[in-house]
């Protein structure tokens, strides 16, 4: 885990010697260090908690719904932005869950793995039990996902699970054969600076699969998502997005109101 690390505050390369004290080598930043189940990357000194902006972001900081994410509110909130038919066409969350993972291409490509906006984990999991002998990294900006998840990936020796801001990466460039990102897209306030660092953290050839809501279902759900800040994608749209950041080889399946995307960085 230690060398494919980067400072979040200089973006210097392999910058600490040890994860139980992280003190950058290079500029002195001290960050928040690690608990036994999480390691903590947020820049406290230099830029401070990280702010929600969006009723959407509020509510990923929710112990709560971090405890019933994955069994109630994922598949509430699916049915309701993207149809009856998002969830029915690929079986749920473990249907998503197989659709992602046969995206990665897990056999083709050695990692480590980026699962980012892993949220309570189904998807950490996943990756750990089909990946074995790779290293699966899980981050979130969420403390709330990232404590349920830390429990229910606690059998999995080969997840590491990072708090960190997906807008600023704390990996250096090149880290990883691939980067899983499911459902969280419309969340970000600046998503094309998401999409820039995804593309610097994985290695020439590797893969970025994610999902998205592409259109509202019904009125209520046009309105829903209005409210809670859920931001939608166009698939042509999303191409020509990606395209012109450097990614290659765009493809996607539409699953009622929604979208699983895959791309590769050449």
């Amino acid at each position: 885990m230690l060398s494919i690390l980067a400072c979040p505050r200089c973006r210097s390369a392999t910058p600490f010697a040890d994860l139980r004290r992280l003190r950058c080598k290079s500029c002195g930043a001290e960050l928040s260090g690690s608990n036994p189940t999480v390691l903590d990357l947020i820049d406290v000194q230099g830029a401070g908690e990280v702010t929600t902006t969006s009723t959407e972001q509020r509510l990923m900081q929710s112990d709560l719904v971090a405890r019933i994410y994955e069994r109630m509110w994922r598949p509430t909130f699916v049915r309701l932005f993207a149809g009856k038919g998002a969830g029915a066409a690929v079986g749920g969350i473990a249907g998503e869950v197989f659709i992602h993972k046969h995206g990665l291409s897990l056999d083709d490509r050695p990692g480590p793995w980026l699962d980012l906006s892993c949220g309570p984990g189904a998807f950490a999991r996943a990756l750990a039990a089909a990946a074995p002998g790779a290293l699966i990294v899980g981050l979130d900006i969420s403390k709330a996902m990232l404590d349920v998840s830390a429990q229910r990936t606690g059998g999995y020796t080969n997840v590491v699970l990072v708090r960190a801001d997906a807008h600023a990466l704390p990996f250096i460039d090149g880290a990883f054969g691939g980067v899983n990102n499911a459902g969280a897209l419309h969340a970000y306030d600046d998503p094309e600076l998401v999409f820039r660092e995804i593309r610097r953290v994985l290695r020439p050839g590797g893969i970025y699969v994610g999902s998205t809501f592409a259109e509202a279902p019904s009125l209520l759900g046009r309105i829903a998502a209005r409210a809670a800040g859920i931001r939608r994608f166009e698939p042509a749209e999303l191409r020509a997005w990606l395209q012109r950041i450097g990614f290659a080889d765009y493809e996607d399946v539409r699953l009622g109101g929604s979208l699983v995307f895959r791309v590769r960085r050449p």
